[in-house]
């Protein structure tokens, strides 16, 4: 029962987003580590398209995400 709680607790303790949410302005602003492909910096925040936080140019952004286990 012990670990039930503390797994509900731990997986409520984090943000999720579903298709159709906005992203938080906070998580638009974390860095992440560019591995691979040509971008100007060494890591990527999502706020970079985002045309109130960037300096007003209007930019897509199509994201893959995948995983080699």
């Amino acid at each position: 029962m012990k670990n039930l709680v503390t797994i509900i607790i731990f997986s409520l303790s984090f943000a999720y987003y579903e298709i159709g949410d906005t992203i938080s302005i906070v998580d638009q602003q974390v860095p992440h580590e560019i591995c691979y492909g040509d971008y100007e910096n060494d890591y990527y925040m999502v706020g970079d398209a985002n045309h109130l936080l960037n300096g007003g140019q209007k930019k897509i952004t199509i994201m893959k995400l995948s995983a080699a286990w």
